[in-house]
């Protein structure tokens, strides 16, 4: 009998390349498979319909929010964790984040906060 491994993967979306590439290479390390998007237009084909099944995006993206792509990605993945980060951090931001039903990341990127919310998973 075969032991099937279940892997972990992430959408990165952050239009900062850096900070996406340093968030995947950090999240590499403790085992995810990760992807990264520089956009909300980027990342859709990647998420829909059988994508990563965590996705972490940056609040401020161009053509549309973090929270937005949230939710119109949970249109049809309803099951898809989601972080949304920001270093905007007023309560309409957390709040938009939230009702889209996403955990809320603070920027600059905590990576050990990163690592236990994707370890809540």
């Amino acid at each position: 009998m075969a032991i099937q491994v279940m892997t972990k993967s992430v959408l990165i979306v952050d239009d900062n390349q850096d900070l996406a590439e340093n968030i995947a290479e950090i999240l590499a390390m403790r085992g995810y498979v990760t992807e990264i998007a520089t956009s909300a237009e980027e990342a859709l084909p990647k998420a829909l319909p059988d994508g990563p099944g965590i996705l972490v995006t940056d609040y401020c993206l161009p053509g549309m929010t973090g929270a937005d792509l949230v939710r119109q990605i949970k249109q049809t993945r309803a099951s898809l964790r989601a972080v949304v980060m920001s270093a905007y951090t007023d309560d309409r931001t957390i709040s938009a984040a939230r009702s889209a039903g996403a955990d809320f990341l603070p920027k600059p990127v905590d990576f050990a906060s990163l690592s236990l919310l994707l370890a809540a998973v």
